[in-house]
């Protein structure tokens, strides 16, 4: 009878290994022809419609050349983030083969959760539905969308070539390779962006996932570096946080994991459907946990999360307030001033942060949201700190500010809003800060 099971077991493993990789490819490449093929033809139509105003005369060269730009640049970027969407979907690889039995099918599941509900895959609506049905019969096979984004390779090379310096064409051309595939390729163009381009979080974290892609989808060593450093400068780069999250749930880290993804819940508005998704992974980061301190999956990578880190992410899941002691923080509401309303947009960017009076510039704590939540009450406390030596409980005054970036640029750019406190104690609350500047 013994040998009766271990013959059923071993015949219905071998089945899943034929089942459940199809599922997945399936679901993957329909989603991404269904959209790739979409906005093909969108953009097939524009420049049709650009190249017309060009004949008839009622744009200029330098105008067409712009638009025909801006057209290209547009595609890529649906492109890029329809490549993230199925990517997502792929098996995590890199925990040890203690836990590969209950984490092989967990991972996949933790991440196609997370990038289904951020990429939105299945909103095509009917207009977009009737663009694939057009499309799709017509010739744009998968092959012919390589091509097309091959050309846009081969125009964006040219124009590098005049101008070297030309950050984002570095990161449009680093995304069209990525989007095809050709990972070490992307990692030259998002290696040349990050050599003009310095410590800005979003080609820092291009850049670590080019070369993760690249070194078979692990993000440690020099991928997690960069993206370290990202959040150093922007803390509430959602990029950085879920791909952080990723690499330390994959090393079975779990309490890390909570950590950066109880930072991203933070950067998400509460009641949004990301906000559910990833209570959803936190709550499963806790089971892991608390089965990994049962000795369920033998050897796996120390637990570097605190204790106050978990009991708040425990807390969020739950939907109650962390029960925790007195601690660091400074509240208030923000609004802006009547005289700058015309100069922004809904959309627009906001930071709401507290940093030292006397010490480096980093903020020690930072909200990231919308200018359409102003008026907001806000609270800013120890446990946004980025690292221990950085937090509002190491200080005895901060200085607070809010500022609305066009570009969502966690460092100030001339053109910015923003308004700034006096320096205030820790524990203040009933805080009234206005912005009413421009930043010169």
């Amino acid at each position: 009878m013994t040998v009766f099971w271990v013959v059923v077991g071993s015949l219905i493993g071998a089945a899943l290994l034929f089942v459940i990789p199809p599922l997945f490819k399936k679901s993957r490449k329909t989603v991404e022809v269904d959209r790739e093929a979409v906005n093909i033809s969108i953009y097939k139509n524009q420049l049709k419609d650009l190249e017309s105003d060009l004949a008839a005369g009622d744009v200029s060269q330098e105008q067409y050349d712009s638009s025909r730009q801006e057209i290209e640049r547009r595609l890529l970027e649906d492109a890029e983030d329809a490549r993230q969407e199925g990517m997502a979907k792929a098996d995590h690889k890199g925990l040890m083969v203690a836990t590969s039995v209950v984490l092989a099918v967990a991972l996949p599941v933790f991440a196609v959760t997370m990038y289904f509900n951020i990429g939105n895959l299945e909103g095509l609506n009917p207009e977009q539905a009737s663009l694939v049905q057009e499309a799709s019969p017509h010739g744009n096979s998968e092959a012919e969308m390589a091509q097309q984004i091959e050309q846009m390779i081969g125009s964006l090379a040219q124009r590098l070539q005049k101008d070297p310096s030309d950050i984002e064409g570095w990161v449009m051309l680093g995304r069209s390779f990525t989007v095809i595939g050709r990972y070490d390729d992307a990692v030259m163009a998002f290696g040349k962006a990050y050599q003009f381009a310095g410590d800005d979080p979003n080609v820092l974290t291009d850049y670590a996932d080019a070369l993760a892609m690249a070194n078979g989808e692990s993000l440690e060593g020099q991928p997690m570096e960069l993206l370290e450093r990202a959040l150093q400068v922007d803390p509430v780069n959602q990029k950085a946080l879920w791909l952080l999250g990723t690499a330390y749930f994959e090393r079975g880290d779990f309490t890390g994991a909570i950590e950066y993804y109880n930072r991203l819940l933070k950067a998400v508005p509460p009641n949004s459907e990301d906000a559910d998704v990833m209570r959803a992974n936190i709550k499963e980061a806790l089971t892991y946990q608390k089965r990994k301190e049962r000795g369920e999956f033998g050897e796996l990578a120390p637990s570097t999360g605190s204790a106050a880190a978990i009991a708040e992410a425990e807390a969020a899941v739950a939907g109650v307030a962390a029960p925790v002691a007195a601690r660091a923080e400074v509240s208030g509401r923000v609004s802006l001033s009547a005289e700058l309303r015309d100069k922004v947009a809904p959309t627009d960017t906001l930071f709401i942060f507290a940093r030292a009076v006397d010490g480096p510039p980093m903020p020690l704590a930072i909200i990231r949201t919308q200018v359409s939540d102003l008026p907001r009450d806000f609270s800013l406390d120890e446990s946004m700190a980025m690292m221990p030596s950085m937090s509002m409980a190491n200080f005895a005054e901060v200085v607070v500010g809010a500022r609305i970036s066009k570009a969502g640029d966690a460092m100030p750019q001339s053109g910015d809003l923003q308004g700034l406190s006096q320096p205030v104690a820790i524990g203040t609350s009933g805080l009234v800060l206005t912005i009413d500047s421009v930043v010169p």
